[in-house]
């Protein structure tokens, strides 16, 4: 298990002074490749072997979101493998040694020029699986909902993008959490969160975002008539 501690900076913030989701999800991203730096399978590193880590699905578990200035420690360790498939765990204390925020990943290797997931299994053999108490279970897979209503159109930009020149899984994340308005977050906080990655997203697609309008919510994301994304999000009032 690979722990590090950070400080919420005010840039990480809403005008609650809480942490915000996308926050949480860069802090994880960091932590992920600071664990796995050493053994030379982090991103950037199987990057120059043509090799991308691709996030499939995601979930999240909120008991609190910390505040501005609050320190708090990030863990994060790998599960079991399952065959082409690698689960990655996280969950972050605060000071008291609780914890107050649990995440459960599922990732791919896909090879960078054709795409293709790859089998090869001389990176996860790099991370023998770990597990703790309390984890959280591995995402679930989503179902599309029959109906939905039409949020917004927008089209992916330069700024979405990540080294691998499609949006980053942290952009996605944002555009979940925009269906929803500040006065909106001004009583409400996200209590958990389900993502389902589909598709790759590139720059100047367009993107059109529907959502059901239920409980628990589920927010989807097309390209092209295509589903590139699902998420399904529970709130609870604050």
């Amino acid at each position: 298990m690979f722990s590090k501690s950070f400080i919420i900076s005010n840039n990480d913030v809403d005008k609650r002074f809480k942490l915000k989701i996308s926050a949480i999800f860069r802090y994880f991203q960091d932590i992920a490749l600071l664990a796995t730096e050493d053994l030379g399978v982090d991103s950037i590193s199987l990057s120059k072997r043509n090799i991308d880590w691709v996030i499939t699905r995601m979930s999240l578990d909120v008991r609190r979101l910390p505040d501005c200035d609050e320190e708090i420690t990030v863990h994060t360790y790998p599960g079991k493998d399952m065959a082409m498939l690698y689960p990655r765990y996280f969950f972050v204390t605060d000071s008291k040694g609780e914890v107050i925020i649990r995440s459960a990943s599922i990732w791919a290797l896909i090879d960078n020029i054709s795409r293709k997931v790859i089998v090869d299994r001389d990176v996860i053999s790099k991370l023998p699986g770990e597990s703790a108490e309390d984890q959280l279970p591995l995402p679930e897979k989503l179902s599309i909902p029959e109906e939905t209503s039409f949020i917004e159109k927008r089209t992916i930009h330069y700024s979405d993008l990540d080294f691998n020149s499609h949006m980053n899984n942290v952009r996605y994340v944002e555009l979940l959490m925009d269906a929803h308005d500040s006065e909106f977050y001004d009583s409400h906080r996200l209590s958990s969160l389900t993502l389902n990655y589909m598709k790759e997203i590139k720059e100047k697609e367009a993107v059109d975002i529907y959502t059901d309008a239920s409980y628990p919510e589920t927010i989807v994301v097309k390209t092209n008539g295509n589903v590139a994304f699902v998420g399904k999000a529970s709130f609870v009032k604050e």
